[in-house]
């Protein structure tokens, strides 16, 4: 691989912008460009759905570096710069702004972007995803007489949190028989249910959301079960979908995000991929995976850089991610498309539990609320790679 002189690194997330000052720290001399869509310096989204959504923190979003460190690793940061279109031949990437920046290696991080099935797509159906989310939505949790939370995620989850946190009655909606049973499974999902209820949030479980009206005394959402909700608010947290719009007619492999081996190589040369943007192939698990968490996405922007520099890395990572609902912190460690047996323990105190998840009599994911100590016990088990699973 030659040495390239310009890398452009599209997107301002935390892959984007590990990968930035990550090349320059690998010893990277020629010109770095990061591209953000956003007129912000590239700042912490983890906290906006918990401490910044509850007013717990300052509505100013939190750095991901301090002032000042772009321009003393000699990174160029187009603020406010949306990319809509790769020339992979001309080796070029235009921006909205008009300008074409070129490079020799381009390394694509730009996250992904609230999901709308069609029985959501409302005007004034609330998201949240960048600083400019979090006004709008605090101010309906603040005024709203009452809130209907659509998707029983973790996003979802912290916002009806935030609103029982400032006094807004919410009515959390899920499809599924318990909010993240799709990623926990029944058994250990229902103690999410018994969190929410707990806390004093109507979970609405089982039933699909069928439409979303605006009318002039506020929302009517309707539900599969023929049940009707009335709403002050209605606040979407149903899932994120790639944001690679912008690459359509581009020669990149794109199937539920931009196809890359455990190198973060596309099949464009000169062309990588990183975070949520991303279905790359973990040879830990001996599969392509896309997630969408931030532990994955920052070491995702690591490895890209390394690898942009011909710095053999393969990346394979053990996925984590973490979600404070209702004071108690959901943690979770593996990949578990699939189990045989799940092990709960409960805690001393209420709403505490330790759940492990088995396949074939082995270990394959962790997920506790509270306990931390038996958390950790448990991913340091997860990241002993068997001879099977440990990275090519």
């Amino acid at each position: 691989m030659s040495t390239p002189e310009r890398i452009v690194v599209v997107g301002g997330g935390p892959a984007g912008q590990r990968c930035a000052l990550a090349l320059r720290r690998r010893g990277h001399g020629g010109a770095i460009d990061l591209v953000g869509d956003e007129r912000l310096a590239p700042y912490d989204r983890t906290l906006l759905s918990k401490d910044a959504l509850r007013g717990e923190r300052e509505p100013e979003p939190v750095a991901l570096a301090p002032a000042g460190a772009y321009a003393e690793a000699g990174v160029t940061v187009h603020a406010g710069a949306r990319a809509t279109g790769l020339d992979a031949h001309a080796r070029t990437v235009a921006l909205d702004d008009g300008r074409a920046l070129s490079y020799d290696r381009l390394v694509i991080a730009t996250g992904g972007r609230p999901s709308l099935p069609p029985a959501l797509r409302c005007d004034g159906v609330l998201t949240v995803r960048t600083a400019a989310d979090v006004a709008p939505l605090r101010d309906a949790l603040v005024r709203a007489r009452h809130l209907v939370v659509i998707g029983g995620g973790f996003i979802g989850g912290e916002i009806a949190s935030a609103a029982v946190a400032l006094a807004a009655p919410v009515t959390l909606v899920e499809a599924a028989e318990h909010p993240l049973a799709p990623v926990l499974g029944a058994e250990v999902a229902e103690h999410v249910t018994s969190l929410h209820r707990a806390a004093g949030v109507e979970v609405r479980c089982g039933a699909a959301v069928t439409s979303v009206r605006r009318e002039r005394d506020g929302w009517r959402v309707a539900l599969a079960d023929g049940a009707e909700l009335r709403a002050d608010a209605v606040i979407a947290g149903v899932g994120m979908v790639p944001a690679v719009d912008w690459l359509d007619g581009s020669p990149l492999t794109i199937d539920d995000g931009i196809v890359t081996d455990e190198r973060c190589r596309t099949d464009v040369d000169g062309v990588l991929a990183a975070g949520d943007c991303a279905r790359w192939h973990n040879p830990r698990y001996g599969r392509s995976m896309r997630v969408e968490h931030w532990d994955t996405a920052c070491r995702h922007g690591e490895a890209a850089a390394a690898n942009a520099l011909g710095i053999d890395t393969p990346f394979a990572p053990l996925p984590f991610f973490w979600s404070e609902q209702h004071g108690v912190v959901v943690r979770y460690a593996g990949h578990a498309p699939e189990w045989d047996a799940v092990e709960v323990q409960e805690g001393e105190q209420p709403h505490e539990w330790v759940a492990r998840y088995l396949h074939d009599g082995r270990l394959v994911a962790a997920c506790a609320a509270g306990r931390p100590r038996d958390f950790a016990a448990a991913r340091r088990e997860l990241d002993q790679p068997t001879k099977e699973h440990a990275p090519t």
